[in-house]
């Protein structure tokens, strides 16, 4: 374990005020609860010397003074039940590293769990909260196995990852999405015949592999992304360009799901990062970039699925990764562009619906060493 300072994040008076909508008739969001909003939101990368750094409204600053995994290595977030926020990436040495807050101190601790060479360094990440405060993460291993370690409330080394499926399943190091139904954790993915795939724990306590899709939907590891209410949904970006959806109900059982196409053909790069969020008792978004750098939003807000444009082109790398967070009825999603941190806020609640919502990008500059279209994650803290 090694312990670093770190200086909580605070939203400075001019930076949240840049937050707050431009356009500001009658039907704008409370300026307050935007700024609220927004102090709670952190998100993470890995630079270009291999540490992992946090971005705020306030600015961009090192997460610890570790290096912990190759540049532009994938990197997942979640906070845990005491408030505090836990990043995970797989580390030079192939195993899992975690970097944890305090809320007793100002440090960050460091720690390696479980074996070393279980996947690529620096391959994708991901992690979720679970109902009962159990923190999940999920990752390919070089096996093609998917790998998982579990954490009761808060992340401490234990037994470190374990293998929860048959090799072969996963390209190595693919993307990954983690999910959760209730205290049921799982993981989207698409395996290696281009099938999107999911890996969930029953109530047994037993690991069950369900195909979710027919083989050769999606380029293999490519993008996918869950947003989760009261079930799960899961997208893909095919080979075709579409973007596609898969609802999975509580209690997964072996039935054929069909995936459904929100978009038309040629809307995404096939295999595009995809990030997706759904407001409770509000509509589902799926944010990506495309192929000419715009970011854009699928949403259900009218109704039927409708897409909108949210980003002049060039703002994003093409197909590149993203990430969201839903906060009370705010959206943040955030990115790396060209020399610039982007966070971009929404207000979902603008009348009358249909897209284009409300919504304004802060950027940050890329003063410290990260390199356009890194990895990214998002989650609250505090």
């Amino acid at each position: 374990m090694i312990p670093t300072r770190f200086r909580r994040p605070r939203v400075a008076v001019a930076v949240a005020a840049a937050l707050a909508l431009t356009v500001t008739p009658t039907g704008a969001p409370p300026v307050r609860a935007a700024q609220a909003a927004a102090s709670q939101v952190v998100s993470f990368t890995v630079g270009q010397d291999g540490r992992l750094y946090l971005a705020s409204p306030a600015g961009i600053t090192p997460f610890g003074s570790t290096a912990v995994a190759p540049p532009n290595a994938g990197v997942g977030a979640a906070r845990q039940p005491d408030g505090n926020v836990a990043a995970f990436v797989i580390g030079t040495q192939g195993g899992l590293v975690a970097a944890v807050t305090s809320s007793a101190t100002s440090n960050i601790s460091v720690y390696r769990d479980g074996a070393a060479g279980l996947a690529p360094p620096g391959a994708k990440v991901s992690a979720v909260t679970d109902s009962a405060g159990y923190l999940h993460v999920f990752f390919a291993g070089t096996d093609g196995a998917i790998y998982s370690a579990s954490y009761n409330r808060q992340v401490r080394p234990g037994s470190g990852p374990q293998r929860v499926s048959a090799p072969g399943l996963a390209p190595p190091g693919a993307v990954v999405a983690a999910a959760r139904q209730s205290t049921m954790p799982g993981v989207v993915f698409v395996g290696a015949d281009g099938a999107l795939t999911s890996v969930w724990r029953t109530s047994a306590g037993t690991w069950a592999t369900i195909p979710a899709g027919p083989a050769g939907l999606a380029p293999p590891g490519g993008g996918v992304a869950v947003a989760a209410t009261a079930g799960v949904q899961a997208y893909v970006a095919g080979l075709d360009g579409r973007i596609w959806q898969v609802g999975f109900a509580f209690g997964p059982r072996p039935e054929p799901w069909q995936p459904v196409a929100i978009t038309g053909a040629g809307a995404a790069p096939p295999g595009a990062r995809l990030a997706a969020a759904q407001f409770a008792g509000g509509p589902s978004n799926v944010f990506f970039a495309g192929s000419d750098g715009a970011v854009r939003v699928v949403t259900n807000m009218a109704g039927g699925w409708q897409q909108s444009v949210t980003t002049a082109a060039g703002a994003a790398k093409p197909g590149g990764p993203l990430a969201i967070v839903a906060v009370d009825d705010y959206l943040y999603s955030a990115w790396c562009g060209n020399d610039l941190w982007w966070w971009l806020y929404w207000w979902w609640r603008r009348p009358p619906p249909p897209p284009p919502w409300w919504g304004d990008p802060l950027t940050l500059p890329l003063n410290q060493p990260i390199e356009y279209g890194t990895e990214v994650a998002i989650t609250l803290y505090r």
